[in-house]
């Protein structure tokens, strides 16, 4: 064994193994073992040269790699002879028995024999050549690596669970509102969005005739699934929070269930597929990724947004979900309305020092919420590129858009909190309209060279290279495989390299350097001179010809442009929730004032002076609500940038006062500032102008949702939250009924109304042995609450019920109102005939504690309870049948006796 470990440092030293290096000695094969070699140790370098096949990177110098067994004279002194550990992958060790195994293979049919001859037969084939077991640890180790078709073994999670609460849209974070107006006949048309989740609910106000039916579709409707639906392509019928990203693209539903990627004939024509939901964190490149891997390098016109998580709290390296590890999707983060990271938001990096997540969205409920925000946008990208190139936005240049284009935040230059940034709609869609971009191709050894121009006043240059790399081998410990490296080269000759992280230190800065991990490169130049610029791209180390894609963005100096409110938004976004002002700036090292005017600029109103302009937002909150028109003014240096009108107004708050009978009514805040309201209806899919009035109620017969938008300077404001589709009769009329005993000789009835709606006349009924008789009436009705008074009640019960007479005649009636009028007795004590199974009840006159005493025929105690004030049960069910005496003792010391029977 000495020997064997001294030859192997002596084979280490030969090939350029580091001491660092030393963990890999244990997949060195034994000298007794050295027989039909079929995987060996060797560098990279040695791989790439002689052409060798990597199936598995070991580290950035080392591999795995597979060709044909030789004798030991023929073997090369760079490649040592390996065991089949490498098979396993890192995190083996913490593998759980109760859990199946994945089996990766290059013959399926191989494979499953040979499961079968070492007695495993619960064995699951898995597109992919994936094959899923039921086995423990140690067979693992002992016999199923030794199979000479399995090349990786892998235990991965594979139970989905969805990453958000509830919809919280604000398009004003990421300037999706701002895309409305600059490219207002973008809305996802011809576009398919896949929600891989439980099954939507097709039948949402928000999501009607939007299904393109799928075999893949769970049969389990959820509202997490619907949710998502509806942030990327909802139709607004809800409300605004209703209104998604993409309101005219199509969806396509699949069940989560099956975590692994969907057949792309599954999908229905869909070319992004949203992943809003996770397992648990996973740091290794498992089944899962390489999968994802596979079906994006092979299917590029597809997209995948994963969420990272809601598992941020637990530090870097809180991924959720394997699949999530793969290089070719984007994984999207959360931040809040001020653009700072939600403390929930899973971080990076990848488990091989990849960055993760990509970039952030908008969302406090969930990074579910900002994935399904993402996908929506994509729709709206391919939808702009396709009407302008006449063919689709593949995966590798959407993804290069997003990153050129995202708001770069927390640490200069990428991170594993924000990655490269906040996503930009607006940047986006004009990046595309500008064609800042180009792709290429690149052999082994080769190098291609771009040019772009930049103009004298030119600033923040971003250039963001991005490829859809290979599938890595599964357990891979380095999931990049073809590495492509980034250079942009000044006018100057100054040459910039790309910036990179530092995974064993995630909280430190990016630095520049050559990138060995990622396919996303990007360099960027703060302050570049004007000039022609050379972009060059090297293929460091490629197994075949790749693909690549560049963006480039910049901005001009001195520019200032507002993107919240813009002309087509409301203040606030929601009609509830205050969000900060927004706007783009490059001016430098320069404060502002800001201004509001609510009549037309003839006066202005200054919010504060000395704005931070790099901040570009500001939080205001009006000091009183008002319904207006209104523009902002930023003066900078004496220069006066003024916004678009926008619109100022508030959710009106309608509720449902009455569903009765086949008729809504509803009512709303009626604003000081609104001179009349407009009545929207839902029609086929879309909410339809019904009729403007001036009052602050309605009521409509045909059972359709509807919303009422306020009116003022000859504009209107937001939509309130449109009516919910209540039960029939549900509200139908009735809110309260009681009655009571009023001034000791009397019984007060009252009732309390929903809505005073087409009510003629209101009647008190006394039931008297099934005899009605109407004793009061109200014919003038102008209030929802009202009261009757019986003068003349008898001893004990009596029951009373409340007729509503309708102008069509039609009567509406309460339920029964009983109330029990003692008369000179202390107390009520009824039924005085009962079974064993009902309970005594007891009424009391006054307020005061007392005692209850039950006697049997005999005279004998057998139930002593203290009575509460008022209202009390006895529970009878232990007591015999037969004739039995009570006596109520008050505090004070009165005394009521009687006789009940019980049967």
């Amino acid at each position: 064994m000495k020997f064997q470990i001294i030859f192997f440092f002596l084979m280490l030293t030969t090939i350029g193994f580091s001491q660092r290096s030393e963990k890999w000695n244990q997949y060195m094969k034994k000298e007794n073992e050295r027989e039909m070699e079929k995987y060996y140790i060797t560098s990279l370098e040695n791989a790439h040269d002689k052409k060798y096949k990597v199936v598995k990177k070991l580290d950035t110098t080392f591999c795995i790699i597979k060709m044909e067994s030789l004798k030991r004279h023929q073997l090369e002194k760079k490649v040592i002879p390996a065991n089949n550990l490498w098979k396993l992958p890192s995190n083996f060790s913490n593998h759980k028995d109760d859990r199946y195994y994945i089996l990766a293979t290059d013959s399926l049919e191989s494979l499953i024999a040979e499961l079968e001859s070492i007695n495993i037969y619960d064995i699951k084939a898995q597109a992919g050549n994936l094959v899923i077991i039921k086995s423990n640890s140690q067979k693992i180790i002992d016999e199923v690596i030794a199979l000479s078709s399995v090349t990786s073994v892998s235990q991965e999670a594979m139970t989905p669970k969805g990453e958000s609460k509830i919809i919280d849209q604000n398009f004003s974070i990421n300037n999706i509102n701002k895309a409305r107006d600059n490219f207002p006949l973008l809305k996802g048309e011809n576009q398919i969005i896949s929600i891989k989740d439980d099954f939507f609910d097709p039948d949402d106000v928000d999501l009607l005739h939007k299904l393109i039916p799928s075999s893949t579709q769970s049969s389990t409707v959820s509202s997490h699934a619907t949710a998502m639906a509806t942030i990327a392509s909802g139709l607004g019928n809800s409300s605004v929070l209703g209104k998604g990203v993409a309101e005219n693209a199509k969806l396509q539903s699949s069940n989560f269930l099956n975590i692994y990627p969907d057949e792309n004939s599954t999908l229905e024509g869909a070319t992004i597929q949203n992943h809003s939901y996770g397992t648990e964190i996973e740091n290794f490149y498992g089944s899962l990724a390489n999968a994802y891997d596979i079906q994006l390098s092979e299917n590029q016109d597809l997209v995948h947004c994963f969420s990272s998580g809601n598992s941020g709290l637990k530090g870097y390296k809180s991924i959720t979900g394997n699949f999530k590890q793969s290089k070719n999707g984007i994984v999207l983060g959360c931040i809040d309305q001020n653009e700072v990271i939600m403390p929930f938001s899973s971080k990076g990096p990848a488990y091989d020092g990849r960055t993760k997540p990509e970039l952030v969205a908008f969302s406090t409920q969930g990074t579910s919420n900002s994935t399904a925000l993402v996908s929506g946008m994509i729709a709206l990208m391919k939808q702009h590129y396709n009407s302008l190139n006449n063919s689709t936005l593949n995966n590798a240049l959407t993804k290069a858009i997003l990153i050129t284009s995202a708001k770069d935040l927390g640490q200069i230059g990428p991170d594993f909190t924000y990655g490269f940034g906040s996503i930009n709609a607006d940047k986006s869609l004009k990046t595309i309209s500008e064609n800042r971009f180009f792709s290429g191709n690149l052999s082994s050894g080769q190098t291609n060279s771009h040019t772009i121009i930049l103009p004298l006043n030119a600033k923040n240059l971003k250039i963001t290279l991005v490829w859809n790399d290979l599938p890595a081998a599964i357990n891979s410990n380095i999931s990049l495989v073809n590495d492509l490296d980034l250079e942009v080269t000044t006018p100057d000759n100054t040459v910039f390299l790309p910036w990179i992280l530092n995974p064993d230190f995630p909280e430190q800065s990016a630095v520049r350097g050559k990138d060995k991990l990622n396919n996303a490169e990007q360099v960027t130049i703060e302050n570049p001179v004007s000039g022609s610029y050379t972009i060059t791209v090297t293929s460091a180390y490629i197994t075949t010809s790749q693909d690549y894609s560049i963006a480039y963005d910049y901005e001009l100096e001195n520019q200032f442009e507002w993107n919240y409110p813009s002309k087509n938004d409301n203040f606030p976004y929601d009609g509830k929730i205050i969000s900060p002002f927004k706007w783009d700036s490059s001016f430098s090292g320069t404060t502002g004032q800001l201004a509001i005017t609510y009549d037309n600029e003839q006066t202005w109103e200054i919010i504060a002076n000395g704005i931070n302009l790099d901040s570009k937002q500001f939080m205001y909150t009006p000091a009183k609500q008002r319904f207006s028109k209104a523009k902002l003014k930023m003066k900078i240096n004496n220069v006066d940038y003024i916004s678009d009108d926008f619109i100022i107004s508030y959710d009106l708050n309608i509720t449902t006062s009455l569903v009765c009978n086949g008729t809504t009514e509803i009512n709303w805040d009626k604003p000081a500032d609104v001179v009349s309201f407009n009545i929207y209806e839902l029609n086929n899919d879309f909410l339809e102008f019904k009729e403007e009035i001036t009052t602050n109620n309605y009521t409509y017969d045909n059972g359709k949702i509807h919303t009422v938008v306020p009116v003022f300077d000859n504009s209107e404001g937001i939509k309130s939250e449109s009516t919910l589709q209540h039960e029939q009769n549900s509200n139908c009329y009735f809110e309260l009924t009681m009655a009571e005993t009023f001034e000791e000789n009397k019984i007060k009835v009252s009732a309390s109304l929903f809505s005073l709606y087409n009510i003629k006349t209101i009647e008190l009924i006394k039931i008297d042995h099934n005899t009605e008789i109407v004793i009061s009436s109200i014919t003038e009705v102008d209030s929802k609450t009202f009261t009757f008074l019986d003068d003349s009640p008898i001893k004990g019960s009596n029951k009373y019920k409340i007729n509503i007479i309708l102008e069509n005649n039609n009567v509406v009636s309460s339920e029964i109102i009983d109330a029990a009028y003692l008369g000179d007795d202390l107390f009520f004590v009824y039924p005085t005939l009962l079974t064993k199974n009902k309970e005594l009840n007891i009424e009391a006159k006054k307020d005061e504690n007392a005692v209850f005493y039950l006697y049997n025929i005999a005279g004998q105690n057998t139930i002593t309870s203290p009575l509460q004030p008022k209202s009390n049960s006895i529970n009878l069910k232990s007591t015999a049948s037969g004739i039995y005496l009570y006596k109520i003792v008050t505090k004070s010391g009165e005394i009521q006796t009687g006789k009940i029977a019980v049967f």
